[in-house]
């Protein structure tokens, strides 16, 4: 009997596809630093669109997800697998999982976490419209639960993936009655077992949560969590500056010196495994439905004008379709597209596109994206082509490009399932039409072939030839135009302490102290 016990596994790397001021407390904190101790302000860019971990496909609704609930695993801040709710996992062969939890978990609702609640979470993403690409492969009919602190399941196939994608954020594990007496109305009054639980959310404002005393791991450091939405990364930085907020997301490249130049204030920074692109339309009515126009497009755009103007030393230039921080990446083996006007003029004629031609390019109310827009809109005005920019926020701009209404996109990718396979899978697998992050509608059957092959083998050569001939394929088909290698840039109060900022784009917030 092969056993996996979860806190030995090292997953090695990971990838993807945001208001009120301080009050009254303690006069020794910092200058600029929010003057409630028993309050953590944090300023985000965007808010969530939902809290139900089965409708949710967005960051910024999952970094606040992951201050609510628990999975049955998680990756700890150096990027291993650890069990979470599980106590430990048996493998009895390839597709058999027994899973034993942790006992005398609560749920803010004051329930015990029982062996019937994480299945019917599962069962939830078995016929999930956005996870069941990775939940259906359990076997419907397997999946029970045979005590209170036991389950078992079978897949369909073998999945050398499957232990990561149970630490996913939609594996989330639910309380059945919370989510039976809530109705429609659960994605607005979540239950979890996490460190913090849900208080109130006005849209757009911000969200309070508040510190769940039973909890079963290290309890919340700081007794109330509030998110403040502030969309403009200046006014965020401004925020902070005036102790408005203990801790910014998403500080913008020109405002670290500014940061770092405060005696008051800290910058946290950590290269991460996502990927920043242009995406482009590419499904038979789409601009780029010609691969010879994204080719096009391809040399087109000066690169590394872009991010030496817009990132300004923050990540790195992109070659490949997958961050050069996962195993089996060719990123390192190729070369940036080489800017040439001519080439690409050349192209765009030969894929009936002729000067004058207008591009509907939509972006989300992201400065740094909204910068690259306008560049690239001045790049290919350069070169007789219009670029007519529509810059909307963040749920809005997920629905517009949904349903079609883009010829480009700008948007990043750093998938929660830390494993090579949904840094291919997501963006380029025809399953996901229309789904983050393939708002390209990019699908080729070799590519599907190759990824439906390799996930089925575990780790080693055979593995890595499949995942490396997909990136191939995929690099010269050009669903992508890639921009950069991300880093996640943290602004805070020197008041904040004991923050390990993580590779990923959700943080957790339960172990600050100030």
């Amino acid at each position: 009997m092969k056993k996996t016990k979860l806190g030995l596994l090292a997953l090695a790397l990971v990838l993807v596809l945001t208001a009120c001021g301080g009050s009254g407390g303690s006069k020794e904190a910092p200058a600029g630093a929010s003057q409630d101790p028993d309050t953590l302000r944090v300023a985000v860019a965007s808010d969530a669109i939902t809290l139900d971990p089965e409708k949710y496909n967005d960051v910024y609704s999952e970094n606040v997800m992951k201050q609510i609930y628990n999975k049955l695993m998680d990756v700890d801040k150096d990027g291993k697998l650890v069990e979470s709710l599980a106590e430990s996992i048996d493998q009895p062969d390839a597709k058999t999982f027994i899973v034993h939890l942790k006992p005398g978990v609560k749920f803010h609702n004051g329930d015990t976490l029982k062996a019937s609640d994480v299945v019917f979470s599962l069962k939830r993403l078995i016929n999930s419209d956005g996870y069941s690409y990775i939940f259906g492969k359990i076997i419907p009919e397997s999946l029970k639960a045979t005590d209170d602190l036991t389950l078992e399941f079978k897949l369909n196939q073998a999945d050398g993936s499957f232990l990561a994608a149970l630490a996913h954020p939609s594996a989330a594990i639910l309380s059945e009655r919370a989510v039976t007496e809530a109705g429609d109305g659960y994605d607005k009054a979540p239950v979890g077992t996490g460190p913090y639980k849900f208080d109130s959310w006005t849209k757009l404002q911000e969200i309070k949560l508040s510190r769940f005393d039973d909890y079963f791991g290290d309890k919340a450091k700081i007794k109330n969590l509030v998110l403040r939405i502030i969309p403009e990364a200046n006014n965020r930085v401004i925020e902070l500056e005036s102790g408005g907020v203990d801790l910014a997301y998403e500080v913008a490249p020109k405002d670290i010196q500014k940061i770092e130049e405060n005696e008051n204030l800290q910058v946290f920074r950590r290269l991460d495994r996502s990927i920043h692109f242009l995406g482009l339309r590419c499904d038979q009515d789409g601009a780029f439905a010609n691969p010879k126009a994204r080719e096009a497009m391809a040399h087109a755009i000066n690169m590394e004008e872009i991010v030496k103007t817009v990132f300004q030393g923050v990540g790195k230039v992109a070659t490949g379709p997958v961050n050069p921080e996962f195993p089996y990446s060719i990123s390192d083996k190729l070369e940036a597209r080489k800017y040439d006007p001519d080439l690409a003029k050349k192209l765009f004629a030969e894929a009936g596109i002729e000067p004058g031609h207008t591009f509907k390019l939509y972006v989300n109310d992201n400065q740094q994206r909204q910068d690259m827009a306008q560049i690239i809109q001045a790049q290919l005005q350069d070169l007789g082509y219009n670029v007519e920019i529509t810059t909307l926020e963040w749920g809005v701009y997920m629905n517009a490009v949904k349903n079609k209404e883009h010829d480009m996109f700008i948007m990043s990718w750093n998938p929660s399932i830390q494993d090579i396979h949904y840094a291919m899978f997501s963006p380029f697998h025809s399953k996901n039409l229309g789904e983050g992050p393939n708002f390209m509608f990019y699908q080729n059957p070799e590519v599907d072939k190759l990824l439906s092959d390799a996930i089925q083998l575990d780790n080693g050569p055979d593995r890595e030839q499949l995942y490396q001939q997909a990136q191939e394929v995929v690099d010269k088909d050009h669903p992508w135009i890639y921009i950069a290698n991300g880093e996640q840039v943290l602004g805070a109060s020197k008041a904040v302490k004991n923050f390990d900022i993580l590779a990923g784009t959700s943080q957790a917030l339960w172990t600050i102290e100030k």
